[in-house]
């Protein structure tokens, strides 16, 4: 349904900013029982906003942070650009338990003007899309202000207080990607669109708030205000804001991490590897054009092992082994700033653009800094996750370039865009030769540089260049059968590592009972060979063998939450007691959905273990992210 331009009076053009919504001609008389007819989604299916009339080019955001109440308050200024040749007669946005005060147009000389807007009706079958903000665009009306707050339960936001610290302070983290800056800010919460930012946000003294943004703090400001600016060009899952009792550390020139005050050593010491990796991806596929590559270590509720925020990647503190042993999760959130921050899927659609380019690229850092033989063994037991994801997946589920219409968006974070887009490209680089697939990828990031793409978008720039020197090499069925097709072609380079079976070997000796334990020399085995290790023990351990292990290796204490992972679920399987009771402290204080939730579901899968389950989940849920509430409900099959 269309606005009709609302003419506004002398007297209402000086209207404050707490403006009650104004009438609109073609609205329906809800006294009679008219509905107003559903807003449709945009380009994108998963956002309402009809950006390809008109689109947000630049962003102003004001916000009071009040830890107090869990809510964001203040306003946003979009500077919109009408898109040549369309009609653009309203403006429509994404929201989602955002609570609307008033909506303005924004005149040259500051003042505002009252607009018509309205917020429409969700579709009940895809909560997850939230409310469209429809507002009525008068001719030449190019800046909007909308004067809005946040509630407590908005999903993108985790508040957590002072018990749930390490500093006893209050802290405040976003998450936006897929579709959940919308419950932040009202904007147009599609990856089509891009735009720059500005903020100013004003914390309790003593905080420190910091963004995806440049002008990150490194010390708190007197008055708790702080500014912000993003010069390139975001989309809104980049949206990024934390707040907390928070120092920083110096890593580069370039480089840093910022941490609570007692976590902040452990951290600057497990990623001082930073600034080299900044280098390795530059030698790689071009400059670094994001200025700072920053890290902010989260408290262990942070529901995912990373984000790429521009500038400043949000980290789960899982990640700090002591050893370095998993900082192949910073190269995948720095393999980013090109494959996904530079370079963006223009929907969900086309995730595996941004996944699986940045798991390739991670793998390219990782060979760069750490050797072949590390490579290859992460890249064997990525591959054998993603064969155990396609015997449990659908058909259509199965394919890069998959349909997600009328389904919500995080149904796309499979295996499938991930390892077999890495696998996509890991092929083409074996059909062309390393050399020319590298040029190409330089080339791609360079041509797309702060762009939005489509599949269709690379498959055409994949013809026009590498294919135009090597296409006797590729045929346009393969490349068909990779993107729309279900499963791997059966020419898929499939990672291998010989180290593995050496590992084996070894548990197949111990199982058998022709070595001890101590005649294996597990001292020099990296985190992979561990894994490897243990994967292969599922279902096979007695409890006498589980406390044999334990004792050699101390693994319920193990620091490293990829090894203590794995124990875990043979501990579920054995109801081998001191990992039962790791496996409780371990859930109430871990809140990343890679580890909680299949522990949930393995625990709830036992005869003995469900109820058992669902008391710790309820103490754990209190710290718990939205997004781990949900996937352990899930898990366990219960109501939130």
């Amino acid at each position: 349904m269309t606005l009709n331009r609302l003419l506004i009076g002398g007297a209402l053009a000086l209207c404050a900013a707490a403006c009650s919504p104004a009438p609109d001609a073609t609205a329906p008389d809800v006294a009679r029982g008219e509905r107003p007819a559903p807003i449709p989604t945009g380009p994108d299916p998963h956002s309402y906003a009809n950006h390809d009339a008109v689109a947000i080019d630049h962003m102003t955001l004001d916000l009071d942070v009040d830890l107090r109440r869990r809510v964001l308050d203040g306003f946003v200024v979009l500077d919109l650009e009408r898109i040549e040749g369309a009609a653009a007669e309203r403006l429509v946005l994404d929201t989602r338990q955002l609570e609307i005060r008033d909506v303005n147009r924004v005149l040259d000389d500051d003042a505002l003007e009252p607009l018509s807007w309205r917020l429409g009706e969700g579709d009940p079958d895809q909560p997850w899309l939230g409310r469209p903000l429809v507002v009525a665009l008068p001719g030449g009306a190019d800046r909007v202000r909308i004067d809005y707050s946040t509630t407590p339960e908005a999903y993108g936001l985790q508040w957590l207080d002072g018990r749930q610290t390490l500093s006893g302070r209050p802290f405040l983290f976003s998450q936006s990607q897929p579709i959940f800056a919308r419950t932040w800010v009202p904007l147009q919460d599609t990856p089509g669109v891009r735009y720059t930012f500005d903020a100013t946000v004003r914390v309790p003294r003593g905080l420190i708030a910091v963004m995806g943004a440049g002008g990150n703090p490194t010390e708190p400001a007197a008055d708790g205000t702080y500014t912000f600016t993003m010069p390139q060009p975001i989309p809104s899952y980049l949206m990024a804001i934390a707040v907390g009792e928070l120092e920083f550390r110096e890593i580069g020139p370039r480089s840093g991490v910022y941490a609570e005050p007692s976590r902040l050593e452990a951290a600057a010491y497990e990623f001082g590897e930073l600034e080299e990796m900044i280098d390795v991806g530059e030698a790689l596929y071009g400059d670094y054009r994001w200025d700072r590559y920053d890290l902010l270590i989260l408290p262990p509720s942070f529901p995912f092992g990373g984000m790429e925020n521009p500038r400043l990647s949000f980290i789960t503190p899982t990640v700090i082994a002591g050893d370095r042993s998993l900082t192949a999760l910073i190269a995948h959130e720095l393999a980013h700033s090109w494959s996904g921050n530079l370079v963006t899927n223009a929907a969900w659609r086309d995730l595996w653009l941004n996944e699986g380019f940045t798991t390739y690229f991670e793998s390219r850092i990782v060979e760069n800094l750490y050797g072949t033989r590390r490579k290859d063994m992460e890249g064997t037991l990525d591959f054998e996750n993603l064969k155990a994801q396609l015997e449990e997946l659908s058909d259509a589920e199965q394919v890069l370039a998959r349909d997600l219409v009328g389904q919500d968006p995080e149904a796309s974070f499979t295996g499938i865009p991930y390892d077999k887009g890495r696998l996509f490209l890991q092929w083409l680089e074996a059909r062309v030769g390393r050399e020319a697939f590298d040029a190409f990828l330089t080339d791609y990031f360079d041509h797309f540089a702060f762009e939005s793409i489509d599949t269709e978008d690379f498959l055409a720039y994949l013809d026009t260049t590498l294919l135009a020197e090597h296409g006797e090499r590729v045929t346009k069925a393969e490349l068909e059968e990779w993107i729309y097709a279900p499963g791997l072609p059966d020419d898929a380079v499939i990672p291998q590592s010989d180290a593995f079976e050496i590992v084996n070997d070894y548990r197949r000796q111990w199982l058998a009972g022709e070595i001890e334990l101590a005649d294996i020399p597990t001292a020099d085995w990296t985190v992979s060979e561990w894994r490897r290790f243990l994967l292969g023990l599922g279902d096979v351990l007695t409890l006498e063998q589980m406390a044999e292990l334990d004792a050699a290796y101390d693994l319920t204490g193990s620091g490293n939450v990829e090894i203590l992972y794995l124990w875990l679920v043979r501990a579920i399987e054995t109801r081998y007691e001191p990992g039962l009771e790791r496996l409780e402290s371990f859930l109430v204080d871990v809140g990343r959905n890679k580890f909680t939730r299949p522990l949930y579901e393995e625990l709830a899968a036992t005869d003995w273990g469900r109820d058992r389950a669902i008391e710790i989940y309820q103490r754990a849920r209190p710290r718990y992210h939205p997004m781990t509430r949900a996937a352990a409900e899930r898990a366990l099959g219960i109501d939130g």
